[in-house]
Order: C-alpha cells, then sequence, then structure tokens
C-alpha cells in the first residue's frame, strides 16, 4: 500500500509552522491505523521529497535518500498499575508495574542510507530533536553496535502520540527503530538480544518486546510476559492536558512515605479477576505529578465524576509518570473534555502481537 506522508514534515524542514488545531491532532487517529510493515513513498511529490532530503541527509548520502521506505507502526502504552517499592543506591526507584502495549502509535518509515557516516531522522514535530539524543538515533547506534553491522538508516517519525504523557511514545519509537533494522538487515539478532539490549538506553523499551502485556521490574527494563488481563476490545479513552511533565521531576517530588502498601502481585491477581477498577489501577506517582500540576488532578476528578453519572466507567487513573489520564471502560470524551481544544484526546485499545511479528493497529472503533 503506497501513501503520501502529510505535509508537516516538508513545513517542519522549511520553517513553516505545522497546524495544531484541533482537527490537525484528532487526524492523526485515522492516519495511525494503516497496517504496519508495507510498502510506502515519503512524499506526495518528489521535488517535496528531494527538498526534505536536501535539508536532512549527510553530504554523502544519495540525492534520492528517503524516497521509498518500508512503513512500521510504532505503538505506545499505558501502565495498569505502577507501585514503586524503593529508591536505589544509584538514585533510580525499583518499580513494580504492569504495562499493557496501546494503539495509539505513531508511523515510521525506514530505508537504508547511502550514508557511510550517520543516519538521517526527519520528524513531523519539529519541538523534537532529530540528532543523537533523540532515541531512535540512540537505537539505531546500539543496534550497529551490538551487531557489528554498520548499516546506517533514513527514518521518518510521523509523531501522534503526545510526549511528556506517561505513554512511553519515545520508547516505542526506539523499540521499533531496533525492530526495524533489524528485519531489514536479515534478522541477524534473535527477539531476545533486543530486549536485552534495549535496557541500556532505556527503562521502558523492554515492555515493546513483550508480546503486549508484561509486568515489570527494577527500572522498568525487566519484562515478563503475562496474559493481557483485559479483553482487548476494552474501550479507553486517554486525555492529556496541554502541558507534559519530566520524569525526573516527578521522582524529585515523590515522598516514599507516602507510597500504596498494595503488594504488586497480590494486584496482578486481583486485575485478572476484577478487571480494571479504581483501587486496583493505583499509581504512585499519581500523588507527587498531582502536587507538580494541581489541574491533573482536577482533570481526574472531573473524568471519574462524568463516568459515574454514565455509568460504564470502571476505573480512571494516570499512565506512568503523566500527564495522561486513562478512562476504562468507555471511550466517549465527557462533554466538557469535548469542549476543551486544549485537551488532547484519543480512543484507544489493547494490543498484542505473535512472536516474529511486529505490533500493528487494532482497528477496532472509528
Amino acid at each position: 500500500m503506497t501513501h503520501a506522508v502529510l505535509s508537516p514534515i516538508v513545513a517542519a524542514r522549511v520553517g513553516v509552522r505545522a497546524d495544531a488545531s484541533r482537527a490537525a491532532r484528532r487526524a492523526p487517529r485515522v492516519q495511525a491505523r494503516v497496517p504496519a510493515s508495507r510498502s510506502a513513498t515519503f512524499f506526495a511529490s518528489p521535488r517535496r521529497g528531494a527538498l526534505a532530503a536536501v535539508a536532512a541527509a549527510p553530504e554523502d548520502a544519495a540525492a534520492d535518500e528517503g524516497s521509498a521506505a518500508t512503513a512500521f507502526f510504532s505503538p505506545s502504552k499505558v501502565n495498569l498499575f505502577l507501585r514503586i517499592i524503593r529508591r536505589r543506591e544509584d538514585g533510580f526507584h525499583d518499580l513494580a508495574s504492569l504495562f499493557h502495549v496501546i494503539d495509539l502509535g505513531d508511523e515510521m518509515k525506514f530505508a537504508k542510507s547511502s550514508s557511510t557516516t550517520r543516519d538521517t531522522l526527519v520528524c513531523s514535530d519539529d519541538t523534537i530533536p532529530t540528532d543523537g539524543s533523540n532515541l531512535v538515533i540512540k537505537a539505531l547506534d546500539l543496534f550497529r553496535r551490538k551487531t557489528g553491522i554498520e548499516q546506517y538508516f533514513w527514518v521518518e517519525l510521523q509523531k501522534n502520540v503526545p510526549h511528556g504523557a506517561g505513554l512511553g511514545g519515545g520508547s516505542g519509537n526506539a523499540a521499533t527503530a531496533m525492530w526495524a533494522a533489524n528485519v531489514m538487515c536479515g534478522n541477524p539478532a534473535t527477539e531476545e538480544q533486543l530486549l536485552e539490549w534495549s535496557g541500556d538506553i532505556g527503562s521502558d523499551i523492554s515492555v515493546f518486546f513483550s508480546t503486549g502485556a508484561a509486568y515489570c521490574t527494577g527500572r522498568g527494563e525487566i519484562g515478563e510476559d503475562v496474559e493481557p488481563p483485559l479483553p482487548l476490545d476494552t474501550p479507553m479513552l486517554l486525555v492529556k492536558p496541554n502541558v507534559g511533565l519530566s520524569t525526573p521531576q516527578i521522582f524529585k517530588a515523590l515522598d516514599l512515605n507516602g507510597l500504596s502498601d498494595e503488594d504488586p502481585l497480590a494486584l496482578m491477581e486481583r486485575i485478572k479477576t476484577r478487571g480494571c477498577v479504581d483501587e486496583i489501577c493505583v499509581n504512585d506517582l499519581e500523588a507527587p505529578a498531582f502536587s507538580e500540576l494541581p489541574e491533573l488532578l482536577e482533570l481526574k476528578n472531573k473524568l471519574k465524576e462524568a463516568g459515574e453519572k454514565g455509568g460504564n466507567v470502571s476505573a480512571v487513573f494516570m499512565s506512568g509518570s503523566g500527564s495522561t489520564i486513562v478512562q476504562v471502560g468507555d471511550d466517549a470524551a465527557p462533554a466538557f473534555v469535548d469542549a476543551d481544544a486544549d485537551l488532547f484526546q484519543a480512543k484507544t485499545r489493547l494490543i498484542t502481537r505473535k512472536k516474529g511479528e511486529w505490533f500493528a493497529p487494532s482497528l477496532l472503533y472509528e
């Protein structure tokens, strides 16, 4: 299936601000439902493609760099519960969390580059760095270092997952980059190796090498595949204010004396039988997040109040370190969410994958 890349990619390269209107923010939910791993072209116009290539590609790259590529879906995740266990001597925290991959995702396209000096990353969001600080480039560097394969890549990233959201969008991009590079180089690494290596560059990346549901411990990099605790078609709504929270900021504000005393393994068992309810979907990072961003607590309370009136909402909780609030049981947005153009909202579903295949959107809803 061949399809054109939206103009914000080109606009970002020539200094034109992409449309940030509400309609533009919602449009990617339809675009992101393009099945993964199909041949695609980067740009509707060869001339525009050449402009972007000239702006982004290294000098030793071919003139038509990025003219054709393979598409991969890059998913995100939610934490169905998140317990902080202790602060470690190295300054990190041990956690125990039930992660699940979801079908709110970015679109990524990969082509082998003729460059022998560096990768090229082009992104639709010009606020995201495209140099070596980006997890995508770190992932490709890691793949080369571990495999010894000296192949560079052209990568296009269409961002649909908001950053600073607690959804692991950047980690999903890194995992997808490692998977895509491995596929395009003939699968020199096993899935187990990709999982093991991913911990070198990020704690949340490992969940994307699970089959969809993972019980994660350590800093989050130790993942154990588990059966999905909920039906995959469980309706979910993600709502995020127009502000992000940094993970270091939240952990700095964390009060270790105010943590939940819930046993995470007991939470695992209870969610299997009772599903997502508020007393199970605990998140020890909510308190510091709400102290840093009081309007986030207000958003959660308003969603809970609206859900109680509707009757189908079973739980409302924050994902990861925020600032996304997850509504489970009903994916209809309350009237106050629809009325606020500054609130990001997206319907989503839990997704899984089979070994040897990458994730794809569920396509279960309009």
